[in-house]
């Protein structure tokens, strides 16, 4: 089967796929960016955060296109842990920000096309790319035990571990909007 990953641009930024809870959507989400701006309709205003990143670091984001017909069933988001607020904050009482530290903040796969390694291919794509940056850490927040990956856009925490990423610490914070079994892993790269 042919698959391809492309970086994400304001011509393909509209293939971005749902994640399999459909209250959710990728294409407007600000979970981890923290903030919005409130004068455009959330998907303007990602697409327009997603150009304006791409500017300064190049892409933040990649597709996964399956088939002839470049279906796209997999989406990652990723960048430098100081673009994410919501981030900044599994940090604050726990341990140091990685210096120029970059992050993987979702991961999601169709549910049709789970089971595949497609989830690992973007992962890997993301790692391959972020080498090529200068990058030297790459962190991400998977959850220990989801209750449906359905629910888990980041990923489990087995996805990473597989990966060879290791676990930093547990995140502990009172904030509700932290779930209590997020975990921080990590990968360094080597250069």
């Amino acid at each position: 089967m042919e698959i391809k990953i492309v970086d994400i641009n304001t011509k393909n930024f509209d293939l971005i796929p749902r994640p399999a809870d459909r209250r959710y959507n990728c294409q407007e989400c600000f979970f981890w960016m923290g903030k919005w701006d409130g004068k455009l309709d959330l998907v303007k205003q990602k697409k327009k955060w997603f150009v304006k990143k791409a500017g300064k670091y190049g892409s933040l984001g990649k597709l996964l296109l399956w088939g002839k017909r470049q279906k796209p069933v997999g989406y990652i988001q990723f960048g430098p842990i100081s673009e994410f607020e919501t981030v900044r904050i599994f940090y604050q009482d726990m341990a140091p920000i990685p210096r120029n530290g970059w992050c993987i903040t979702c991961v999601a796969v169709d549910t049709n096309y789970r089971g595949k390694g497609l989830a690992k291919r973007l992962i890997r794509n993301v790692l391959r790319d972020l080498k090529r940056r200068g990058v030297r850490t790459v962190d991400a927040y998977p959850v220990k035990k989801p209750k449906s990956l359905n629910q888990v856009p980041c990923g489990p925490t087995t996805l990473f571990k597989e990966l060879s990423f290791e676990s930093v610490f547990k995140v502990n914070t009172n904030r509700k909007i932290i779930r209590d079994d997020n975990l921080v892993v990590r990968k360094k790269l080597k250069q």
